[in-house]
C-alpha cells in the first residue's frame, strides 16, 4: 500500500511581550509561546509537517474575531506552497498554541491520521485541533466525467473559511461532506491552556503518575520558575482542601460550568464524596448565534454575587465553579472581548481580588475567598480535564 504523506498542520505562534511585566497575563502569554513550540516538535516527531501561523492581526473594536478568515488563507497558501514544491498533501490541519498539551503520543497519532474523506478532532463540538483529509479520488475521474468523487482540500479550506471560531470546524466541515471522528472520549484531549490557572494544572499534571506526558526542558523549568503578581509559585489554589473533599464518604463537592458527561462519570466512580452539579452553556463558545444563558448567572442579577457564594456554599463541602459561564450570560455574549479583562478573569482564579475592578466579579471572588468552604474558580480547562488532575492529586494526597 503507498505510504500516506505526511499531514500539513498549522500551528499559531502566540505573541509575547504585549502584557504588562509581572502581570497574570504575561505568564500566561509566556507559557502558551512555550507550548506552542513543544507541540510543534511533538507533531514533527508523530509525522506532521508543521507550519508556523502568525499571530491575528488585532482586533477592530465591536467587531468579533473570525478564525476561519484568519486561518483559511495562511492554509491555503501552505496548502499551494507545497503543491508548488510538489510535495503531495492530502490531508491539513490545525492545532491551538495551548491545545493537547497533556495529549498523550498515541493520542497525536490518531489526530494525524484521518481516513480519506475524514476529519478527526478533539473535541467535535468545541474543537481546539483538527485534521481533515482529501477523498482518496481527488483529480480521478468518474464514470460521469467529474474529475472528484469526494470531498477535497479545497473544498474542506472554503468551509473552514466560514466557521466564526476554530470550536465549530469539525461541523462545519461535516457540512461539506466530510465525516467526523472524535477524540474527546480519550483522557486530557480537552485540556487547553488559555489561562494562568491552566498552567498551574499543567505543572500539577508532572507530578501525576496517570498522565503520560512529561514538559521538555524549557517548559518544565518555566513551570516551576515562573511567578505569579505576589512572589505566588504557579499552584492550584485550594488544592488540599477540594482533595479532602474529594476523599471523604459523608462530604458533598459542588461542580458548576460546562461540565462534561466524561467528567462528571470520573467525579461519580473516582470520588468517595457525593456530588452536586450544575451543567451550564456546553459548546457556548461554538454556538455564537445563541445568547449564553444561566440560572447561576440570574441569581447574581437578582441577588448579587455574595448571595450566590452563599448559597452554593450551603449546598456543600468544597464548589469548583466555571466563572467563564457567569460572565458569558452577564455579558450577554460568549466573545471574551465582552467580559471582565484578561487580567482580571485570571486574577480571580487565583483568588486575586486586588486587580479587580467589575464589580460583580470583585464581590464573587472577596466573597469566595473567605466562604465558609473553599472555593476553586476557573475556566473550560479546569471543568473538564483539569477535573481528573485534581481528582488524581486528591488520592495521592498532592
Amino acid at each position: 500500500m503507498r505510504e500516506r504523506p505526511a499531514p500539513l498542520v498549522l500551528v499559531p505562534v502566540p505573541e509575547t511581550g504585549r502584557a504588562p511585566f509581572g502581570s497574570y497575563a504575561a505568564v500566561a502569554e509566556t507559557g502558551r509561546h512555550l507550548l506552542a513550540a513543544e507541540m510543534t516538535g511533538r507533531l514533527a516527531r508523530a509525522g506532521a509537517v508543521v507550519q508556523p501561523l502568525a499571530p491575528p492581526p488585532p482586533p477592530t473594536p465591536g467587531t468579533p474575531f473570525h478564525w476561519g478568515r484568519w486561518y483559511a488563507p495562511a492554509a491555503r497558501a501552505a496548502l499551494a506552497a507545497a503543491r508548488d514544491a510538489n510535495r503531495a498533501v492530502d490531508a491539513i490541519g490545525y492545532v491551538g498554541a495551548g491545545a493537547l498539551a497533556l495529549a498523550p503520543d498515541s493520542a497525536l497519532e490518531d489526530l494525524l491520521s484521518p481516513v480519506p474523506g475524514e476529519v478527526v478532532a478533539n473535541n467535535r463540538f468545541s474543537a481546539d485541533a483538527f485534521v481533515v483529509a482529501a477523498s482518496p479520488a481527488e483529480g480521478t475521474p468518474a464514470p460521469d466525467g467529474t474529475t472528484r468523487r469526494g470531498p477535497d482540500l479545497d473544498r474542506a479550506l472554503d468551509r473552514l473559511d466560514a466557521c466564526p471560531t476554530d470550536n465549530t470546524a469539525a461541523r462545519c466541515l461535516e457540512t461539506g461532506g466530510f465525516r467526523s471522528r472524535d477524540l474527546a472520549g480519550q483522557p486530557w484531549t480537552r485540556f487547553d491552556v488559555d489561562t494562568p490557572l491552566d498552567l498551574a494544572l499543567l505543572r500539577l499534571a508532572t507530578r501525576l503518575p496517570e498522565v503520560e506526558w512529561r514538559p521538555g526542558p524549557g517548559l518544565a523549568g518555566f513551570l516551576e520558575m515562573a511567578r505569579l503578581p505576589g512572589d505566588r509559585a504557579l499552584d492550584v489554589p485550594g488544592l488540599e482542601q477540594v482533595g479532602d473533599v474529594m476523599r471523604n464518604r459523608a462530604g458533598q463537592l459542588v461542580v458548576a460550568g460546562r461540565v462534561p458527561a466524561a467528567v462528571l462519570g470520573v467525579l461519580e466512580t473516582e470520588t468517595a464524596c457525593r456530588v452536586r452539579a450544575f451543567v451550564e452553556e456546553r459548546g457556548m463558545r461554538a454556538a455564537r448565534d445563541l445568547r449564553p444563558r444561566s440560572l447561576l448567572a440570574r441569581w447574581v442579577e437578582e441577588r448579587g454575587a455574595a448571595a450566590l457564594v452563599a448559597e452554593l456554599a450551603s449546598l456543600g463541602d468544597a464548589v469548583v465553579l466555571d466563572t467563564r459561564v457567569l460572565m458569558a450570560a452577564l455579558a450577554s455574549s460568549a466573545e471574551a472581548d465582552a467580559w471582565p479583562p484578561e487580567e482580571e478573569r485570571f486574577a480571580a482564579d487565583f483568588g486575586d481580588p486586588g486587580p479587580l475592578r467589575t464589580p460583580w466579579l470583585r464581590e464573587l471572588v472577596s466573597t469566595a475567598r473567605d466562604a465558609s468552604v473553599p472555593f476553586l474558580l476557573g475556566g473550560h480547562a479546569l471543568i473538564s480535564d483539569g477535573l481528573r488532575l485534581v481528582v488524581a492529586a486528591a488520592w495521592l494526597g498532592r
